[in-house]
């Protein structure tokens, strides 16, 4: 118990030190690659781009860490004999490098929850301070549209007159809600506004009407007029200024490929980076088993610049792969989720067969 809390210290003292100190080297890279830019803005909007993009930094360069911290830590016990002593007391190889796995693990789980839950927002952030005038002007987000129509996944037709994605309000709405193609509701309103409170849509100044099934007709003036129950639509849904898959999360990438889908556009494309949210983040864990079947057995002759030379080969064309296979899957040469995992799949099976050999060694 000793030796693995031992080993847990030193492994997470130096993953840590060795993931701020690739951040920083990471963020002053790119400070300079961009000061140009950043000589035409304000030191708050430099400040601002840089907090947002610290989540996705580390996003980056976790797998690199771990990688490196398997390398330098595990590596400089068994250079020691500190790990040839364990198992000479009895203790297997897969027992002793038990807390480093299970870090691992729980690194590539907190991996997908900032993926899930810190990226999306601070990545739209960052990608909107660094866009360009011109930028803006070539390839603007949408804000607001008119005169226009929205088809829903609850079988509902939205026209508007005007809609404002920003503060979620419309003008002269009308909705039609069927019930296998036929109408049983319609609302014609002034005005339309989105609350946050209460995750609901309300109608300003109009008419409802009810249709029965055998045709009549019930009709009624409203002042305002609350449809949460009516219609499941988002305003996200409806303008969506996240264009990016970097700025979506798996929940906000599987209802725009709806979306997309109602509208019979191509999907291909958010389909593969969809099943990457949750393949991305297994990078962490594979890269780390590769560099423990590496570094955790002390070879006589062998050096720790040989091992991180192999290690850094290896983990980069992981890397490769995991790209060309993404590139694969968007364009419909593989399957989305092949496209997504086939990378994984290679290097993970490369990498267990790697630890195993090792063990046996």
């Amino acid at each position: 118990m000793k030796f693995s809390l031992y080993l847990f210290g030193n492994f997470l003292k130096s993953f840590t030190l060795i993931t701020i100190g690739s951040v920083l080297v990471f963020g002053i890279i790119d400070f300079v690659g961009n000061i140009k830019m950043w000589l035409l803005r304000g030191m708050g909007q430099v400040a601002e781009y840089y907090l947002n993009y610290l989540p996705y930094i580390i996003y980056l360069v976790s797998p690199v860490a771990l990688m490196l911290t398997a390398i330098a830590s595990i590596g400089a016990m068994a250079r020691h004999l500190e790990i040839s002593a364990m198992q000479g007391a009895g203790r297997g190889p897969f027992r002793i490098l038990l807390p480093a796995l299970a870090t691992g693990v729980v690194i590539t789980i907190l991996l997908f929850a900032i993926g899930e839950i810190i990226l999306p927002d601070a990545n739209y952030r960052r990608l909107e301070i660094a866009e360009t005038r011109m930028e803006q002007r070539k390839n603007p987000r949408i804000k607001e549209k008119h005169q226009f129509i929205f088809i829903g996944s609850d079988h509902s037709d939205w026209y508007f007159k005007y809609y404002n994605g920003v503060e979620k309000k419309g003008e002269q709405i009308s909705i039609v809600l069927q019930d296998n193609g036929k109408p049983i509701a319609r609302y014609d309103a002034k005005k339309i506004e989105w609350v946050d409170t209460s995750a609901s849509w309300v109608l300003f100044d109009g008419w409802a009407r009810y249709f029965s099934q055998n045709g009549d007709l019930t009709a009624y003036k409203f002042n305002t007029l609350d449809i949460k129950k009516q219609t499941s639509v988002l305003p996200e849904d409806i303008i969506n200024e996240r264009q990016s898959h970097e700025e979506m999360s798996a929940k906000q990438i599987s209802r725009r490929i709806e979306i997309l889908k109602r509208s019979g556009e191509e999907t291909q494309k958010m389909e593969t980076q969809w099943h990457f949210k949750y393949s991305g983040p297994v990078t962490a864990l594979v890269t780390l088993i590769i560099a423990l079947s590496l570094s955790h057995k002390y070879k006589r002759g062998g050096s720790l610049s040989q091992q991180f030379g192999i290690g850094i080969i290896m983990t980069f064309s992981y890397y490769i792969v995991v790209r060309v296979g993404l590139q694969m899957g968007e364009n419909g040469i593989l399957e989305p989720w092949l496209g997504a995992w086939i990378g994984h799949i290679i290097y993970g099976t490369v990498a267990l067969a790697m630890l195993f050999r090792s063990f046996r060694l």
